[in-house]
């Protein structure tokens, strides 16, 4: 059964790791490239809602709440400290938390794919797309909260 995988999984893996592995080093980035970044995993969760489970009510809804509830409560906690400000750009410290959060959206995604390929039943269940697409809106609303608290910081120190 796992002879079947693709090699472009696997690409894909690569590409995210690369990319965590950047984001895991200080650097001095503009506000709109952290929102760039955010709004790339929004869109890449919410496909990965859609094309798992359709225009499915319950998927969609389950998303938006885990996307909210990362936003409204874990803000704090995802948001990236000691920030500080060059110029019109601000230096984030390096984190392996996106690196986390990429994997998490990746693996979720390999796995609904490998369930769908696999032809089985599960994927289906009520419980399995709510908890699925929640845990799609938790992971990318965490890079939603980073880029709001760049933001915040941006304009917070922009007025001073």
């Amino acid at each position: 059964m796992t002879a079947s995988i693709p090699a472009w999984p696997f690409a894909i893996l690569f590409a995210l790791v690369s990319l965590g592995y950047r984001l895991s080093r200080t650097r001095v980035v503009r506000p709109r490239t952290v929102a760039t970044v955010a709004i790339a995993m929004l869109v890449f969760s919410l496909y990965g809602v859609a094309a798992s489970f359709g225009a499915n009510a319950l998927a969609l809804i389950a998303w938006a709440a885990g996307l909210a509830i990362s936003i409204l409560l874990g803000g704090a906690a995802f948001a990236p400290g000691g920030l500080t400000r060059e110029g019109s750009s601000v230096r984030v410290p390096g984190s392996w938390l996106p690196l986390f959060l990429l994997l998490g959206i990746f693996a979720g995604k390999f796995a609904l794919g490998f369930t769908h390929g696999a032809g089985l039943h599960v994927v289906h269940e009520p419980w399995l797309v709510a908890g699925a697409s929640a845990v799609f809106g938790l992971l990318s609303g965490a890079f939603a909260a980073r880029a709001m608290a760049v933001h915040r910081f941006a304009n917070a120190a922009g007025d001073a």
